[in-house]
């Protein structure tokens, strides 16, 4: 990634978008300072983020990745990594990640252990365990939010509807998301466009779909293919 250079301000929502190799999870996990820039620099409110205490920072952060761990736990264990344990707060989460019916499941309760070499144990789909790991984000309820693609293995319908709760409804909450399905940058209030590991636009859909031929291009051959 090279010439990199945009501002986010607290409380919004940003959408990272672009084709396969652009720099999105780079950029995510420079962010996040799992990365340091071999040149330039990363500044949070003003100060270069090498100064910050890398844990007392990261504190304040929560990040759902595609590549999330299946832990042979409880639900509930799974979803609250055993801080601050709340099953009405637990329960909030799995809702506002797209599972409020695996509770109604009679099999399924917050003590069932996730994982069929268990006594009564149970086996998610890909899709579930997707949300599982994005329910145990919601729970942690940090100040800025990472979500590098949390939607990828479920459906199209399903991701709009966690978008829609968990977007939406956390206006306080500076949020960063990485998606390939571009119905999902409505939710934002700006749009990161990158090519080649450059920013190549960062505005609202709006103004990038008036100014910018080659997010419009993007955007129009992705709503073809679904239409």
């Amino acid at each position: 990634m090279h010439d990199i250079n945009f501002n986010i301000s607290k409380g919004e929502k940003i959408a990272i978008v672009g084709e396969n190799g652009s720099g999105k999870s780079t950029l995510i996990k420079l962010l996040m300072r799992f990365y340091d820039p071999s040149k330039g620099e990363v500044d949070l409110n003003g100060n270069n983020l090498k100064d910050y205490d890398t844990k007392t920072y990261r504190s304040k952060l929560s990040a759902t990745f595609q590549d999330y761990s299946k832990f042979k736990l409880s639900l509930f264990e799974i979803v609250s990594v055993f801080r601050h344990d709340n099953e009405d707060k637990v329960k909030a989460a799995l809702k506002s990640a797209g599972l409020s019916t695996l509770l109604e499941d009679k099999d399924i309760n917050l003590n069932t252990i996730l994982s069929k070499e268990f006594v009564n144990g149970v086996e998610l789909s890909g899709g579930q365990w997707q949300k599982i790991a994005l329910a145990r984000d919601i729970y942690s309820d940090a100040q800025v939010e990472f979500l590098d693609e949390p939607t990828a293995a479920i459906d199209a319908k399903s991701e709009n509807e966690i978008y829609e709760h968990f977007l939406a409804k956390n206006k306080d909450k500076t949020i960063v998301f990485v998606t390939h399905r571009l119905s999902a940058v409505k939710y934002a209030d700006k749009i990161l466009f990158l090519q080649n590991g450059k920013v190549q636009g960062f505005d609202s859909h709006e103004a990038l779909m008036k100014t910018n031929e080659d997010y419009r291009n993007m955007y129009n051959l992705q709503k073809e293919a679904y239409i």
